[in-house]
């Protein structure tokens, strides 16, 4: 079945990256790890996530990332009125946001930085999910 990108598909596309920052600021594996690409049988896996400091090729190394991550302090804080979506195919749309990320391994250590946060969406079987992800810094 061919589909048409509309604007149901813009909002379901920001929809799943607020889940991704809402599941990544309350360090909720399960429901983080849901919204990103599943792997079509006999596919390679398309879930990326490539910052300045380290790349995560595949959900599973993503997921034994920010398994880690959340054991510290970790919030991801898109400015929801700012988040573009952008149609690339009728399967395919880009989102860019800017995010305040804040990490550390304690609240006396963490910081606040801004971001640029990237990503790519893909139409599957389930809905929309997060195939890649690109923060840039924006500092």
């Amino acid at each position: 079945m061919l589909h048409q990108f509309d604007e149901q598909d813009r909002q379901e596309v920001k929809a799943v990256f607020l889940k991704q920052a809402a599941a990544a600021t309350a360090h909720d594996i399960a429901a983080f790890e849901q919204v990103f690409a599943p792997t079509p049988a006999g596919q390679p896996d398309p879930v990326t996530f490539v910052a300045r400091a380290y790349q995560f090729w595949g959900k599973t190394a993503l997921i034994d990332h920010f398994t880690e991550t959340f054991k510290g302090v970790w919030r991801f804080e898109p400015d929801a009125e700012r988040v573009t979506v952008i149609p690339l195919t009728p399967d395919t749309a880009e989102i860019y946001a800017p995010t305040q990320v804040t990490s550390g391994t304690s609240n006396e250590t963490a910081k606040t930085a801004p971001f640029l946060v990237y990503e790519v969406a893909v139409r599957t079987p389930e809905g929309w999910r997060i195939a890649a992800i690109v923060p840039v810094p924006a500092q």
